[in-house]
């Protein structure tokens, strides 16, 4: 917070009167642009980051350097997200951020590459997140004595992190709205997290993915977790992937009716994970909900490339996508995106405004070689009328959609070509991946070439009807490596005779298989010449979809494994 000298004066004498404290204690710092702002650059490579605008620029304000928001000259909030910050978080650092000149507001360093410890309780901030680094360590613990009475933290999320040890016993003096713990090694004190919760305001509480154990008792029902329904937010609770247990049915009955993807919370407890590698390439789905599934690829670089293939709440297709973030034994993506766009032009724009938006979140945990179990948020935007450049409308009217909120285990339908050295198919295997015209960009393929010589094609476009609606085929066909001449040269074609286009499914629990019709819609062949680059052609047994040709470019490629000369 940027001071005068008598706000700093006023301050001093507020915490010499709560005595004893570590503030109390130590003289209050400098403005954030002397002494926090350049050390956060130094410390967690300003030069490097994907947006530094404004930083260390004499000339800037400190309080437009990118990412640091003011009110006047009050230090609000430091919103860092997913900008390529890497380093240790330093004790000198640490004491800055979050003690000396902590914003009053937010401080969001999420999804970044930050190490080390974390020292310090960050009491001075409403919220913090600190998830998706690699902080390392125990949670900070606290006296009584440092417990300012006048701390503001309402939400706190430091999950997919390496945090170990025990949540400490001091985090049950806290009153938290949202306590985010997920995916550490955190293996004792589950106790003490439940009582960090708020015993009156609607609260969440994140604790999958850890190593917790023992038996829930009744004293945890004493807390205001969210309940399943209550609003669009979501539940209140997440214990999978621990090895809890609960032996009360009243308790079982109140986690029930407030955990997240189902209130059959128990199929998720005590269940064994196995390692998250290039094998999960391919697709899977549920058997009892054919005609909708996923496109999962590993890339090159680890990040998952995910495209779901569906329906929405109204019957019409939908597909959603993106990379995502993995870890030891989970991926996620949040958020996943939907487009509206035009067959054969690709993506909607109006003016500056890109028909693109969010529609809610993916987690698969790896529960077997061939088996994920997925928790899929979703949220019901048909509910909230016609899309628009401003839709939903912003103020007031702001729509709240319906959420739809499940767990399924999804079952493995391909497995990509090459994931492993027992299953090559050296000729066609490094044409897998995603594949688009940057002329056409929001539509586009994914190929998944088989080790039987086969492939599987998945077109994710839009209808040609002018409505801006998303449209998806899928087909299986053949790969063929033909000889080319000259020598040393590429010519591969992938042949799919017969592709088709679901209907009559819808998204959640209304999906019923019976419904479900595939439309013959026609034939597409593929060919290579380049590793890079090809040709699609196609030719529709519907009309309005016809026939056509153009170029294509490699948009991702995946993870394969190094075997060498076999």
């Amino acid at each position: 917070m940027k001071c005068t000298r008598s706000t700093r004066t006023a301050l001093t004498g507020i915490l010499m009167a709560l005595g004893g404290s570590l503030w109390a204690t130590s003289p209050l710092a400098d403005t954030p642009d002397q002494d926090l702002l350049p050390l956060l650059y130094e410390t967690l490579g300003g030069e490097n980051w994907h947006n530094n605008d404004g930083w260390l620029d004499p000339g800037v304000d400190w309080c437009d350097w990118y990412g640091v928001h003011c009110f006047e000259t009050e230090f609000r909030r430091l919103e860092l997200p997913d900008n390529n910050l890497a380093g240790a978080l330093t004790p000198e650092l640490a004491e800055l951020l979050f003690v000396k000149q902590a914003p009053k507001y937010e401080i969001d360093l999420s999804g970044n590459a930050i190490g080390g410890e974390l020292p310090y309780f960050p009491w001075r901030t409403e919220t913090v997140d600190l998830s998706g680094n690699a902080l390392t360590g125990s949670l900070p613990g606290f006296t009584d004595e440092e417990r300012p009475n006048d701390y503001v933290l309402e939400r706190l999320r430091l999950a997919r992190n390496d945090f170990e040890g025990s949540v400490p016993a001091n985090w049950a003096r806290l009153f938290l709205r949202w306590l985010d713990l997920a995916d550490n090694r955190l293996d004792a004190g589950h106790e003490y997290a439940f009582a960090a919760m708020h015993t009156a305001w609607q609260s969440f509480l994140r604790l999958n993915g850890n190593r917790f154990s023992g038996v829930l008792t009744a004293e945890i029902t004493a807390y205001a977790l969210a309940e399943r329904g209550d609003s669009n937010t979501g539940a209140g609770l997440d214990i999978c992937f621990n090895d809890l247990t609960v032996n009360d049915p009243a308790v079982r009955d109140w986690i029930a009716a407030r955990h997240v993807g189902s209130p059959d919370f128990e199929q998720c407890l005590g269940r064994e994970r196995t390692t998250v590698d290039a094998t999960l390439s391919g697709s899977w789905y549920h058997p009892e909900r054919p005609g909708e599934g996923v496109s999962l690829m590993m890339l090159e670089n680890g990040a998952p490339l995910l495209y779901s293939f569906s329906f929405d709440s109204e019957g019409r297709l939908q597909w959603l996508f993106e990379v995502g973030e993995s870890g030891e034994h989970w991926l996620r993506w949040d958020p996943l995106r939907e487009t509206r766009g035009h067959f054969g032009e690709g993506i909607a724009r109006d003016d500056d405004y890109t028909f693109i938006r969010s529609t809610g979140r993916f987690r698969f945990d790896r529960v077997g070689e061939d088996t994920l179990s997925l928790h899929r948020h979703y949220y019901d935007l048909v509910a909230c009328g016609p899309w628009g450049p401003q839709s939903p409308p912003s103020g007031p009217l702001l729509c709240a959609p319906p959420l739809f909120d499940d767990r399924l285990d999804y079952q493995r339908l391909s497995n990509l070509a090459g994931t492993t050295c027992d299953n090559q198919n050296r000729q066609t295997q490094e044409f897998s991946g995603a594949w688009y015209n940057p002329e056409r960009a929001g539509e586009g393929f994914i190929v998944e070439v088989l080790s039987d010589g086969k492939a599987v094609v998945y077109w994710f476009t839009h209808k040609p009807d002018g409505s801006g609606e998303q449209a998806w085929m899928t087909g299986v066909g053949e790969a063929r490596w033909v000889m080319p001449l000259p020598p040393n040269t590429t010519n591969v074609s992938l042949t799919f005779d017969e592709v088709y286009q679901p209907v009559g499914g819808q998204f959640g629990p209304a999906f019923d298989p019976a419904d479900l019709e595939m439309v013959d819609w026609g034939e597409l062949s593929m060919h290579f010449r380049a590793p890079d680059s090809g040709e699609i052609q196609w030719n529709s047994h519907l009309e309005e979809y016809g026939t056509g040709s153009y170029a294509i470019e490699r948009l991702a490629r995946p993870m394969l494994a190094e075997c060498g000369e076999q």
